[in-house]
């Protein structure tokens, strides 16, 4: 009888062992997949990801806790020296931690995201944002989303975006330097490489330059507009516009780029925020 629970219990906990291993695996293969085009973000995202992603992760746990009973009982009726090895115990917590983790993680996400408007255009300046030129609009692509900001809405509260984005981010604002326009366009282009973004056009007469910056999970691409403004005082004005490919929210990830930028931008021309 011992040698067919003990047959039970290698099943059990291999199994237990495997979908630990594979779920996270799961969720790198939707996410880099997607990165490298092996398939479109809507079978990353939508299916693997959202439709699939929480079955592993219940997997998990269910598989995990089960291991668990079933490694209790076994110490319990067959006694000590029948005890299973250190391994059994360390797969079925490890997927337990690994489903409920990723369960947490998810709800958090979903948490935050009922906080913030779902929107992805975020600009320094709500009336007069900076344009995209026509080839990266081509780039974008027929199906990318629309970079008209002045027509575009909150969809859940049907606002316009100008007023829902200076509700949401009131720190995002026209950022201005004690510094000559051509010193500050030299930094704001370096900047912007600095941070990994992908520099397309570049046009210091006109003060203006765009970039793309790519995530790297699932290899999203946001793209940036920044325009640099002689000031009468001698000053610089930048304004900065960045907007998402795809998706109807970006979870703050503009805003969260734009600061960044302004941050690291006069962090290299001396200046406090």
């Amino acid at each position: 009888m011992i040698s067919i629970f003990r047959a039970i219990r290698h099943l059990v906990v291999g199994l237990t062992a495997a979908i630990a291993i594979v779920t996270p695996l799961w969720f790198a293969a939707a996410a880099l997949g997607t990165r490298f085009e092996l398939w479109g973000y809507q079978t990353g995202l939508g299916v693997m990801t959202f439709q699939w992603g929480p079955r592993f992760l219940f997997a998990a746990v269910g598989a995990g806790v089960i291991s668990l009973v079933l490694l209790i009982v076994y110490r319990f009726v067959f006694g000590k020296a029948n005890a299973p090895g250190v391994g059994g115990w360390i797969a079925a917590v490890l997927a337990i931690a690994v489903g409920a983790g990723g369960l947490a993680y998810a709800a958090s996400v979903r948490e935050y995201a009922s906080t913030i408007p779902p929107i992805h255009d975020i600009s320094t300046d709500t009336e007069n944002p900076p344009q995209f030129s026509n080839a990266l609009i081509d780039r974008r692509g027929a199906e990318a989303n629309s970079v008209n900001y002045a027509e575009k809405i909150d969809p859940r509260s049907e606002r316009p975006l100008p007023e829902v984005q200076a509700e949401a981010y009131p720190e995002i604002q026209p950022m201005t330097f004690n510094v000559a326009p051509d010193l500050v366009y030299e930094a704001a282009l370096n900047t912007a490489r600095d941070m990994g973004w992908k520099v397309g056009t570049d046009s210091p007469e006109a003060g203006l330059f765009e970039a793309t910056d790519t995530t790297f999970w699932f290899g999203f691409k946001d793209d940036v507009v920044v325009r640099v403004t002689a000031l009468d005082d001698g000053g610089t004005r930048v304004d900065a516009r960045s907007v998402s490919r795809v998706g109807v929210s970006d979870l703050g990830a503009n805003a969260a780029r734009l600061e960044a930028f302004e941050a690291n931008l006069r962090s290299s021309l001396g200046e406090g925020a």
